[in-house]
């Protein structure tokens, strides 16, 4: 069995809902090379199309990157609102 953990202020710290008896020998190994996990659910990561007329030159931070999906949840939600008012008369 092999059980992922960290050191954490010099002491062994288990990763996850592993629960061990008390006095249970074990060995630890240092690991070289960080461990790389991958999600079990895979999905794919949409990203808001930018227009400029200069390709490359929008600088696309985290925070403008949520602006601009915020806006577009915004715009979606309205259209959505006046298509129902418009149903509605």
């Amino acid at each position: 069995m092999e059980i992922l953990g960290h050191i954490q202020n010099g002491v062994v710290v288990i990763e996850g809902p592993v629960s061990l008896p008390e006095g249970t020998p074990v060995t630890v190994i240092p690991r070289t090379t960080p461990v790389i996990r991958v999600a079990k659910n895979r999905r794919r990561v949409q990203l808001p199309l930018v227009r400029s007329s200069a390709p490359g030159s929008v600088q696309l931070t985290n925070d403008r990157i949520a602006e601009i999906l915020n806006e577009q949840d915004e715009q979606v939600a309205k259209k959505s609102q006046t298509s129902d008012s418009d149903a509605d008369a």
